[in-house]
């Protein structure tokens, strides 16, 4: 993404009650934040799993009621990606950050490239507002994705020399960076053009088939190993 100025901060999946989840993951050797994350205006929590340069966060419902509030005030579909089964949206949702040095530096080439995003739908974020694509925003057959403001990007605190952070990103696993995404979504439609811009600048890779699939490698996939976590998540992880 050389020529982009954003970058991928985390990704998200829309499961069930985290239990059975973040068990089968810590099963094969990764390390889960104890803490969960409570999102009281939105009715879901999360927990996370933190890595060298991203996050996966796992997603649930905990109000359903309140979730619907949410969506007739903001028309976002959340109950649509987290029932998936039933509505054959995408369950995965893919969340980006201004690169750091474009977040101190705009230089003639990164403004080139956030005019061609403003007129796909998406802004630089301001302190503290989301920004998104708005052709995604209402296509549900593709991962959901948005841009984080910097104050809560993933760079703006994780702090690898800090023990307490060390523990959060150490993976009896071995794995330390995500190096590649590729999502399946099983849609016969095109992609809104700001998933295409995202897709021709690397960002992820997305192919068409009859399940959604989440392919996460890691450190380039050196040791050439994989671990598959369906049917409990649709995760497949190559390290």
């Amino acid at each position: 993404m050389d020529d982009l100025f954003l970058e991928l901060d985390h990704i998200f999946v829309c499961t069930t009650k985290e239990a059975d989840s973040i068990s089968v993951l810590q099963k094969v050797g990764l390390h889960c934040s104890n803490q969960q994350v409570q999102h009281i205006k939105h009715g879901t929590a999360s927990k996370i799993i933190f890595f060298e340069n991203t996050y996966l966060e796992l997603i649930w419902i905990e109000d359903k009621d309140l979730i619907e509030q949410q969506s007739a005030q903001t028309s976002i579909q959340t109950l649509t990606r987290l029932h998936k089964q039933h509505t054959g949206a995408s369950p995965f949702g893919v969340g980006l950050r201004r690169k750091s040095e474009q977040s101190k530096v705009v230089s003639d080439s990164s403004l080139s490239c956030a005019q061609s995003m403003r007129c796909l739908g998406w802004a630089t974020p301001t302190h503290k507002s989301i920004s998104f694509a708005a052709e995604n925003f209402v296509n549900q057959q593709e991962p959901f994705c948005f841009i984080v403001p910097d104050c809560i990007a993933l760079t703006a605190w994780l702090d690898p020399s800090l023990t307490t952070h060390q523990q959060l990103i150490s993976h009896p696993l071995g794995v330390r960076k995500l190096t590649s995404v590729n999502i399946t979504i099983n849609s016969d439609k095109d992609l809104t053009d700001a998933m295409s811009l995202l897709c021709t600048h690397s960002a992820v890779t997305i192919e068409r088939g009859e399940f959604p699939l989440l392919e996460l490698t890691f450190d380039e996939g050196v040791r050439e190993k994989k671990v598959d976590v369906r049917p409990f998540l649709p995760i497949l992880l190559k390290y």
